[in-house]
């Protein structure tokens, strides 16, 4: 009776080999790197204040620690429009990168005729209002926001929000405090070569984007 455990134990290795070939081969063929899991976390006093920045840059680096992805975070003070034109209270863009130069465009935009037409419509973007009031009941365009592509998952949150007695040029209360997360972790399940769009309904105009 030893003999046949023994062939299924063959056939459960050769399955597992098999397995693993598979999900190279899908690697190989997207061209995709395997990340490490990264996790940063930064909070923002005062940000736009006097016309100032909001900066945020961490870089998303492969199972052998080189840097294949940069994430880069700005405000609409921002005045260098050479990788991409930033804009409103906190934009993150996501470019892959070799040998520290940019070989893509933001991809944290969806693969759609109006995300791809402009810097600014995409869930990178963050503007103050969509993290109070009516905005808050729209997952994925507000406090939390995830984008799965590349063959990873994208987290970005924003807790600790704090609020200013100022108001912007709309009339939209200006924010005194955040705090912004940002997590990156392997999903095989994500195979677009740019963000997926949520599965969420979409919120009104008045919350996006």
């Amino acid at each position: 009776m030893r003999r046949p455990l023994k062939i299924w134990s063959w056939a459960g290795s050769y399955a597992i080999i098999g397995l693993v070939g598979a999900f190279s081969l899908l690697a190989q063929a997207h061209g995709w790197p395997a990340i490490r899991p990264l996790s940063e976390v930064h909070t923002f006093v005062n940000p736009g204040e006097h016309g100032g920045d909001a900066p945020f840059l961490a870089l998303i680096r492969d199972t052998r620690g080189v840097p294949v992805y940069k994430v880069e975070c700005h405000n609409g003070n921002y005045d260098d429009q050479s990788e991409m034109n930033f804009s409103g209270d906190f934009q993150c863009a996501l470019f892959a990168i070799k040998d520290k130069a940019l070989t893509s465009g933001d991809l944290l935009a969806a693969n759609t005729k109006d995300e791809l037409s402009t810097d600014w419509w995409n869930r990178g973007r963050m503007m103050s209002y969509q993290l109070s009031g009516k905005c808050i009941a729209y997952p994925e365009y507000s406090t939390d926001r995830h984008f799965r592509l590349r063959g990873m998952l994208i987290t970005m949150r924003f807790t600790d929000i704090a609020w200013s007695a100022r108001k912007d040029r709309q009339g939209n209360p200006m924010l005194a405090k955040f705090t912004f997360t940002l997590d990156a972790v392997p999903d095989r399940a994500a195979r677009t070569s740019r963000a997926e769009l949520p599965a969420v309904p979409r919120p009104p105009a008045s919350c996006y984007p």
